[in-house]
């Protein structure tokens, strides 16, 4: 049964083999000590790769060790010290996928343990995010691990994105009504941002004032945000309230406000002519 086997696999391939030990696989004309006419598969192991939390060392990869391993396991931060390469290794490759959230760190270490890896630069390589991942291959003239190729989450640069009203308004309705040219539409990176909002003006026959937040048209559940009252003046501000929201789905923000008093009261906001006054709405991705 195992010669039939043997015989189908030579039978779909082109093997070749030169004088000087080339060998070709689908082609008959190797220009290097292998030649592959086509695509490599370096296989993941069935079983995950168990880590614990902390920090692991001489990780045993098995009899038959694979390339590619699935880590599981941690319950938190963890990282990896050692692991023990095949008995004479050189220039074996194992690449491990961290399927957790947690972060995986892959621990420098210059010792004379024949076990230890190599990190760029001599520092602890941290990687962030779920399937982030790390290449080693194993140096038999360093007697060490290193790092063949990495990826993870780097860190973002925060996004901001600004409103500004610059023209003269004014509110005598008791209603809401638009909070004029404090319209901003994202599309968000970040499953949680932060609105930042502040309005500032004049008051009139002892009015008041209140906000609120419109996403894709609807009040933010709860939010009211109601001014603070200084003899003619008035304040209203949010800072950095957070928002859960959706990733990749655009959403479209405007502010409303409300005047509070009188028949004849009014609240004012004129930002061209009056330094006193104010309005703008921040998003922070």
């Amino acid at each position: 049964m195992k010669n039939r086997i043997v015989l189908t696999v030579i039978s779909a391939f082109f093997i070749s083999v030169s004088a000087f030990s080339q060998v070709g696989i689908n082609n008959t004309n190797p220009t290097t000590t292998l030649d592959v006419n086509g695509g490599i598969s370096l296989r993941e192991s069935v079983a995950p790769l168990k880590i614990n939390d902390g920090v692991s060392e001489n990780i045993d990869l098995g009899e038959v060790p694979y390339s590619q391993y699935l880590i599981e396991g941690p319950t938190g931060a963890f990282s990896i010290k050692s692991i023990k390469p095949i008995s004479g290794a050189d220039g074996q490759i194992v690449r491990l996928i961290n399927s957790t959230a947690y972060d995986m760190t892959i621990v420098n270490d210059k010792t004379a343990n024949p076990l230890r890896i190599l990190c760029p630069n001599e520092s602890n390589l941290n990687l962030k995010g779920k399937n982030s991942s790390v290449t080693l291959q194993y140096s038999k003239s360093l007697r060490k691990w290193t790092v063949l190729g990495y990826a993870t989450i780097e860190k973002q640069v925060a996004r901001k994105f600004h409103a500004i009203g610059k023209s003269n308004i004014h509110r005598q309705n008791s209603s809401w009504d638009t909070f004029d040219e404090l319209d901003i539409e994202i599309t968000p990176s970040s499953p949680l941002i932060y609105l930042n909002f502040n309005a500032t003006g004049r008051r009139y026959l002892l009015a008041s004032a209140k906000f609120r937040i419109l996403v894709n048209g609807s009040p933010i559940p709860g939010l009211e945000i109601r001014a603070s009252n200084s003899s003619e003046f008035y304040n209203a501000s949010l800072p950095m309230y957070p928002l859960e929201v959706t990733p990749g789905e655009k959403i479209k923000f405007s502010v409303q406000w409300y005047r509070e008093g009188s028949a004849l009261s009014v609240i004012y906001n004129h930002p061209s002519s009056d330094q006193s006054h104010n309005r703008y709405l921040t998003i922070i991705d």
